[in-house]
């Protein structure tokens, strides 16, 4: 693991940093969501870096993958949870982080805040050489039940790679022997527990408005089809995106850019990142940060506040 390597981690940390700390200063009842998103984004570009998924921005008991859509009119509540998760690259080597937002500083939902970050917490202090990923999935479990509350057991962390953003390894957030992959020098890491009092199981919602680029298809495709299509793989590569990135772009005209994302969809030009929603309808609270072991074994954790 070369030591430009780490300094890329470091580099995309510092910019997801920044936006993060942004976000705290913007978000307030009333504020759009679509403005917060966009304010966060730029931020991650002002300081050098680039983005590797869109802005995550998800209310109680939606647990991931709400992102502005074009036009969106949706407005900051006046209390709940609202988790914001930014992810930034240098030279492809990714930066994940969240947090949650408790908008009216209610003492109850901020118990969910505190689990998820004591489990983030105990996990990261097992985060060396020889550690199994289970152990960290049983420090995060032991952690957010002694809150009383549960654990999601089908969200958890993953690994980078260079333009990969879930790269192979899972960390799971509960005791689960089956994940016994071990870390070594040169692991990157995204953890990131989930806490909510409800089932502690997430399901599919109805929507998506994230996307990812996997595959070319040439075949019965008109020559105007192949170069929005091209164009979508040359911009994000096969990292997540929002169809707003298409329009801050002008990849696309605006007012088709809906249809032809459908279009590639059903074509599986595309894939997509349905909104994630807690199965009881519980709130949740999420906590991430991205962990690197470098060449001697020593754990840097690349967006630490």
């Amino acid at each position: 693991m070369s030591e430009d390597y780490i300094q890329d981690y470091i580099k995309a940390g510092k910019a997801v940093i920044a936006a993060k700390k942004l976000a705290r200063k913007i978000i307030h009842p009333g504020a759009l969501f679509l403005e917060i998103a966009n304010k966060c984004e730029a931020e991650i570009i002002k300081n050098g870096a680039n983005l590797s998924f869109p802005i995550n921005m998800s209310l109680n008991e939606i647990a991931a993958h709400y992102s502005p859509p074009i036009d969106d009119d949706t407005i900051v509540p006046e209390r709940g949870l609202l988790k914001i998760d930014l992810g930034s690259h240098f030279n492809g080597y990714i930066a994940d982080s969240a947090f949650t937002i408790n908008i009216d500083g209610d003492p109850k939902l901020q118990n969910y805040i505190d689990a998820a970050e004591e489990g983030l917490e105990a996990a990261i202090a097992l985060f060396k050489p020889g550690t199994k990923l289970y152990e960290l999935g049983g420090a995060i479990e032991d952690k957010i039940k002694s809150y009383g509350l549960k654990p999601i057991r089908n969200l958890g962390g993953h690994e980078l790679k260079q333009y990969n953003l879930h790269a192979g390894p899972f960390i799971p957030n509960y005791l689960e022997k089956r994940h016994n992959n071990i870390l070594k020098s040169g692991d990157a890491f995204a953890c990131e527990p989930f806490a909510t009092s409800g089932e502690g199981l997430v399901e599919n919602g109805d929507h998506a408005y994230i996307y990812r680029f996997v595959k070319k298809v040439k075949k019965n495709m008109p020559y105007e089809l192949q170069n929005y299509m091209n164009k979508i793989e040359k911009n994000f590569r096969r990292l997540p995106f929002s169809p707003r990135w298409i329009e801050n772009n002008n990849l696309i005209p605006k007012n088709r850019i809906m249809r032809i994302v459908n279009d590639f969809l059903r074509k599986q030009i595309l894939d997509k990142y349905p909104i994630l929603i807690e199965r009881t309808r519980e709130p949740v609270a999420q906590q991430e940060h991205t962990i690197v072991i470098d060449k001697e074994g020593n754990t840097i954790v690349t967006t630490e506040e």
